[in-house]
This record gives C-alpha cells, sequence and structure tokens, in this order.
C-alpha cells in the first residue's frame, strides 16, 4: 500500500511545485476551509439551506471554489508556463475567487442576498464586482484550457482527460453566465440550471483521478486511453440528462423517459470505467515504465 501511494504522488506530480502555484495552493486552502468554517456555523445557527439567504451560499461557494481554483493550480505542473505567466494566470484567479467568495460570504452575515440583490446602490455594487471577479475566474479558466491544448507533459490518456474536464468547466462557466442572464437559477417552469452547472463543473476532477488511477496499473497506454474515453462518455451522458432535464424546463425530480436513459447509460459507463481502472493496482508499473512520455 504504502509503495502504491508513492507511484500515485510520483504519477500525479504533487511535488514539488513553483511559487506561483504554492500561493494558489494557500488560496484554494483558505477557501475549502471558509466552506468548512460556514458549515460549522449552519450547524449551529440553523436556518433554512435552501433560498437567496442561507449559510448554503457560503458554504458551497468556499468548497466549490476552493477545490477548482487547487484542480486548476494542479494542472499547471503538466502545462508548466514560464514563472511570469503562471503568476498572472494562477494569481488572478487565486484573488478573484477569494473575492468572489468574500463577498458572498460577506452578504450573508449582513442578512441579504449575495446573488441578484440591487436593494441598495451598495448590494449592486456588491454584485457588480461578483460578476466581475466570475468573468476574470472565466478568462483564467479558458486560459488554461487553450494551452493544455497546445502543450501538456502528461501521458495521453491523463492530457485527455484534463483536456476534456477543462472543456466541460468551461461549459459549466457558459451556463452560470446564462444563469445571469436569466436572472436567477430557473429555466422555463421548473428548470434548475444549478444541475447540469454543477456536474459540469467538476468533471475536472473526476476524469483526471481516473487516469491517475489507470496510470498504476499495467495497462497499455492505448487501453488507458480507451478506459479514459469510457468514463469520458459516461459523464457526458449524466451531463446531457440534466441538460435535457433542465432546458426541458423540467424540476430534477421530474424524470422523464430521454432524461432517465441518458442518465441511466450514462452512468452505466461512468461506473464501469470504475473497475477496470483499479484492476491491476496491486502490481504497478516499475518506475521506470509506469509513466508514458509526455503528449503534445
Amino acid at each position: 500500500m504504502q509503495d502504491l501511494v508513492k507511484d500515485f504522488v510520483r504519477a500525479a506530480r504533487f511535488t514539488p511545485v513553483a511559487s506561483f502555484q504554492r500561493f494558489a495552493y494557500v488560496c484554494g486552502g483558505l477557501l475549502v476551509l471558509s466552506g468548512v468554517f460556514h458549515a460549522g456555523v449552519y450547524l449551529v445557527d440553523g436556518g433554512p439551506w435552501e433560498g437567496p439567504v442561507s449559510w448554503r451560499k457560503p458554504v458551497v461557494f468556499g468548497l466549490s471554489f476552493g477545490i477548482t481554483l487547487v484542480t486548476l493550480t494542479w494542472i499547471m505542473t503538466f502545462i508548466r508556463p514560464r514563472k511570469a505567466v503562471g503568476w498572472v494566470a494562477l494569481g488572478a484567479l487565486a484573488v478573484a475567487s477569494l473575492g468572489e467568495v468574500f463577498l458572498i460570504s460577506m452578504q450573508k452575515w449582513r442578512g441579504v442576498a449575495s446573488h441578484f440583490n440591487e436593494d441598495t446602490s451598495f448590494d449592486t455594487a456588491v454584485f457588480s464586482a461578483m460578476g466581475f471577479l466570475v468573468m476574470i475566474v472565466g478568462l483564467m479558466t479558458l486560459f488554461v484550457a487553450v494551452r493544455s491544448f497546445f502543450s501538456i507533459d502528461a501521458p495521453s490518456s491523463l492530457a485527455w482527460a484534463i483536456r476534456t474536464g477543462l472543456v466541460l468547466m468551461l461549459v459549466s462557466q457558459a451556463i452560470g453566465v446564462q444563469m445571469i442572464v436569466e436572472g436567477g437559477n430557473t429555466f422555463g417552469a421548473d428548470g434548475a440550471l444549478k444541475m447540469p452547472h454543477a456536474f459540469t463543473l467538476h468533471a475536472v476532477q473526476v476524469l483526471p483521478a481516473l487516469a491517475l488511477v489507470l496510470s498504476l496499473s499495467e495497462s497499455s497506454e492505448l487501453r488507458r486511453l480507451k478506459v479514459v474515453a469510457l468514463g469520458a462518455a459516461g459523464y457526458v451522458g449524466l451531463i446531457a440528462s440534466t441538460v435535457v432535464q433542465t432546458y426541458g424546463g423540467r424540476g430534477p425530480l421530474d424524470l422523464g423517459v430521454v432524461t432517465s436513459v441518458l442518465a441511466l447509460v450514462g452512468l452505466g459507463l461512468l461506473v464501469a470505467s470504475a473497475p477496470i481502472a483499479l484492476r491491476g493496482l496491486g502490481s504497478p508499473l516499475p518506475p521506470t515504465t509506469a509513466l508514458p512520455q509526455s503528449s503534445r
């Protein structure tokens, strides 16, 4: 088990990290701690979980922005930008993420809604600032995604897992923009835009994790790539089910035939990729051949 953990750390390249990555990791950790802290506040203070003024906002946004920032920071290990470029990209991303979560949390502590709140000139300014900060996050995510298609120092299976996850993250941010345009999270009668938004956002964690587990097995790189493609197809199927459900104006629990089929097929493919990835973990490749050469 200890050797397996060492192989995983080596394959994931968690260390060493550049100075701009250390800064971003610290900021990401602070965001996660903010989410955990507000979860504790919710347990003590209580109140509704849903609604425009609830502890759900600082909890969910703290955890989500924190995990996303840490993930993008880790991905930069494989993109390997110049120091100045790394500081600009991750520095802007980290500061914008901290600012966004701070403003959301501040509004909850003030007892007012954080989103779509223009009741006072101050609330309007806060919401406008949030929009500006989210725009920066989106632009930096776009930068990382584009760079990943030009040069990425990773095995093909991991490279395409990262690229697919980043593209889906951009789709998630596009849905977030639509929420602003719609003036809320509802599309049509009962469609919940936050469902496809959330599903697409976290593919960038799920798919690379699948590729990393595969990198510890004796499978050939071609086979690993096929398994990643299988998992990606399953994840896209799940996303498609939420998209059909939402843009059909139906609530998350108001399941239709098409939605159910897409969800079952997608979940089946994604689940099927897991045991394939886990197979062979007991006998990882030797260090000299465990990590295929970079994919560019």
